[in-house]
């Protein structure tokens, strides 16, 4: 026994593991939800939950670190053969008190379409005009459910006998043209199904639906919930999980797991935008107060304060009594409470940076009304942010803001931009202003043609193509020269 060494050293192993993205999940959740949906959620938890609780102060106690400690380590002791998330450390109370007193005397006459949505994240992409034509295409073909419904080569073909192909048919046989639109389709339709919410829109199959799902929350090609979805969705389905395991070399708990997430999945990414109750007040989800020279933000708060019970707190630092049926269904409910906490606390992070990089591109809008809104793209934010495109779309659809111009989506912020000769940009809403002015100032008996406007807008160094004017004019409700010219 004397020549045998006992020593310890590192082995890289390599093995496959599921990495269980439970708090991502929520966090995504969390974050499209706007005041009354979070509201309703967090009273749902409050209900489901009995470690959590309503906080009614706005200071907490200073024991209450030492608490978590006590908290983490019963977690610590409690069922170590188990899988568990080990980051979820405690998140102090991030909400104050609201107030109860705000004005909502605002109706919502209109509720934004799936179609709507979608086609306004394509105006704030950073897509080239060509690639805007083809989303158009793409878009007007996604049913209410957000699947794609037509063939890309449908697609291409009707592209390909549209007018604007004429000249490209001159230097182009139908076969190479057509193979040539099909790949603008097909990358024109995976920039959308990357980048846009929701999650899995634009999807040709369920599977694919899934499988977006799964990319997003940061699961890789080869790992076995893609697999899952690829192969055994309907042994998953009738819960056949040991065929699955056996197939996949995994154990029959790993594909529990996987049934959870896959589960959490939406199959119908457009559920969201079915047709609702419109007949609702619009609750502000952030107030922007002038304060000197400065624009000040605060979230609206009118939901549930919520912390890690005080009971149970107590409770725990007596876990060494407890049973280990008592512990294990703290120790669930515990973690689900602390996961909350944690989303909430990076929801709001992630909430604030946000709106305080679009008050500061938009400073003008918000102390000179709607003419002066600068050009701004989710990509622009969400570069700056250090986010993803799809997230700040998700923080801005459906939420409002009281400011001093009034109630406003807070999607409106963002402009398209038109290209001035100074190599800068100007905002498509302060152009159509400038066609506005420009027509109020016209001659009634000899009102300028949209080509007379384009001249004009290009002495002021703007650059608008006749059509263009015809199309921002249209969308002004003003008509044409004929029907404003008034004979004396």
């Amino acid at each position: 026994m004397s020549g045998i060494s006992l020593k310890q050293s590192p082995k890289l192993v390599q093995q496959q593991k599921l990495i269980l993205t439970q708090e991502l999940q929520l966090f995504l959740k969390l974050i499209q939800m706007n005041t009354l949906e979070l509201k309703d959620y967090l009273e749902e938890q409050l209900l489901e939950n009995p470690t959590l609780e309503e906080s009614q102060e706005k200071s907490e106690d200073d024991s209450e670190d030492n608490d978590m400690e006590e908290i983490d380590n019963m977690l610590a002791d409690t069922m170590k053969s188990q899988s568990k998330n080990d980051d979820l450390p405690h998140s102090k109370d991030v909400f104050a008190d609201a107030d109860d007193n705000n004005p909502w005397e605002n109706l919502l006459t209109k509720v934004d379409s799936l179609f709507e949505h979608l086609n306004w994240q394509l105006k704030m992409s950073d897509f080239t005009e060509r690639e805007k034509e083809i989303g158009s295409k793409i878009i007007g073909n996604i049913n209410e459910d957000g699947y794609l419904e037509t063939d890309i080569e449908d697609i291409a073909a009707k592209i390909a006998n549209s007018n604007d192909q004429l000249q490209q048919i001159e230097t182009f046989t139908n076969s190479e043209l057509n193979v040539k639109i099909i790949l603008e389709v097909k990358n024109v339709l995976k920039k959308i199904q990357a980048n846009f919410d929701p999650v899995g829109i634009g999807a040709r199959s369920l599977i694919e639906c899934l499988k977006m799902q799964a990319y997003d929350l940061g699961y890789s090609e080869n790992c076995s919930i893609i697999k899952v979805i690829e192969k055994h969705l309907e042994e998953l389905g009738s819960g056949n999980y040991e065929t699955i395991a056996k197939n996949l070399e995994i154990g029959i708990e790993q594909v529990r797991e996987i049934e959870k997430i896959i589960s959490s999945f939406e199959p119908k990414p457009g559920r969201p935008f079915y047709i609702r109750d419109t007949d609702k007040y619009i609750i502000p989800d952030f107030f922007i107060y002038s304060v000197g020279n400065e624009y000040q933000i605060q979230p609206n708060k009118s939901f549930p304060r919520i912390r890690i019970s005080i009971y149970y707190r107590n409770l725990i630092k007596k876990h060494k009594s407890l049973n280990d049926e008592t512990k294990v269904y703290l120790k669930e409910k515990i973690e689900a409470a602390k996961r909350i906490l944690k989303c909430l606390e990076e929801r709001e992070t992630t909430v604030r940076r946000i709106m305080n990089e679009i008050v500061r591109v938009q400073r003008d809008f918000f102390e000179y009304g709607k003419d002066y809104i600068k050009p701004l793209r989710l990509k622009d934010v969400a570069e700056v942010v250090g986010v993803h495109e799809s997230t700040v779309s998700r923080i801005t659809s459906k939420r409002y803001v009281q400011c001093p111009q009034g109630v406003i989506e807070l999607k409106s912020l963002f402009s398209r931009g038109v290209d001035t000769k100074g190599g800068t940009q100007m905002s498509l809403e302060r152009v159509k202003s400038m066609i506005k002015e420009i027509v109020g100032n016209e001659s009634q008996s000899c009102p300028f043609s949209d080509e007379d406007i384009s001249k004009i807008l290009g002495r002021k160094s703007v650059k608008v193509a006749r059509r263009t004017v015809a199309k921002y004019r249209k969308l002004l409700g003003i008509p044409t020269s004929s029907k404003r010219l008034i004979k004396e």
